[in-house]
């Protein structure tokens, strides 16, 4: 991919725009071993060898992180009320223009991607790409098994909201407790994601929720070694199955 070189280096976790102008102007900045001294210089990623006083520098056409979104804070760029997602991402991360893919409610934690990548963002939120999302949820009453199965049946054939509105088909199951509640632990699968559709679809079968996480979203499955509030970046594999998923 061709693009210019004060990018690349932005990308690559060297800080802003403007940062990476000063190292451009002050080190020994090169590209297959010429000095480079123009940030708009043209190079080829595929092509191309970067190194910074003598050392290769890893290069990034994109980010892509892994946030595990606490309670308490909203999924936006910027807030005059609320913390925001973004305000957890350090540098050199927060000088990059990053955005989240989709969103998540103040009070829902987990899996959020945080990305500069607008056509993996576009893939991911069109309602035709698919996506599955995967929540692990809570509810505040204890279903009897005729309840879960008829809960199971109404989200399979695709509930009817409140409002009208006709959600998709969505799998609804059972699973182990994964905050040490004692409550039931339950799993929904939904390819959707309209304004508290979980919560909704479950006043919607006469049942609220207590706890909701967010643990996938199509191929990315939440690293549960990250606290709340805590981020990486998606490795290599990662990157590639979320590119195949679509």
């Amino acid at each position: 991919m061709k693009t210019r070189l004060d990018r690349i280096l932005a990308l690559s976790g060297l800080g802003s725009r403007n940062d990476v102008k000063k190292i451009i102007r002050k080190k020994n900045c090169c590209v297959d071993g010429v000095r480079i001294v123009s940030p708009s210089f043209i190079l080829d990623t595929d092509l191309n060898k970067i190194t910074i006083d003598g050392e290769p520098l890893v290069l990034r056409t994109n980010v892509y992180l892994m946030l595990n979104k606490p309670q308490g804070c909203v999924t936006s760029t910027s807030d005059p009320v609320h913390k925001t997602v973004m305000d957890y991402i350090k540098a050199p991360f927060d000088k990059m223009k990053l955005f989240p893919i989709g969103r998540l409610d103040i009070d829902t934690e987990g899996l959020l991607i945080i990305t500069d990548d607008g056509e993996i963002t576009h893939k991911i939120t069109s309602p035709k790409s698919g996506t599955v999302k995967t929540y692990y949820l809570e509810l505040t009453r204890e279903p009897s098994e005729e309840e879960f199965k008829n809960y199971c049946e109404e989200f399979e054939k695709g509930i009817v909201l409140k409002n009208g509105y006709n959600c998709l088909p969505a799998k609804f199951e059972q699973c182990e407790n994964k905050t040490g509640s004692g409550r039931s632990g339950f799993l929904m699968h939904i390819t959707e994601g309209k304004f508290h559709q979980v919560k909704k679809m479950c006043l919607s079968v006469g049942n609220e929720l207590c706890y909701l996480r967010r643990i996938a979203v199509g191929s990315i499955i939440l690293d549960e070694s990250l606290k709340g509030g805590e981020y990486r970046e998606l490795s290599t594999e990662e990157i590639d199955s979320l590119r195949d998923y679509f």
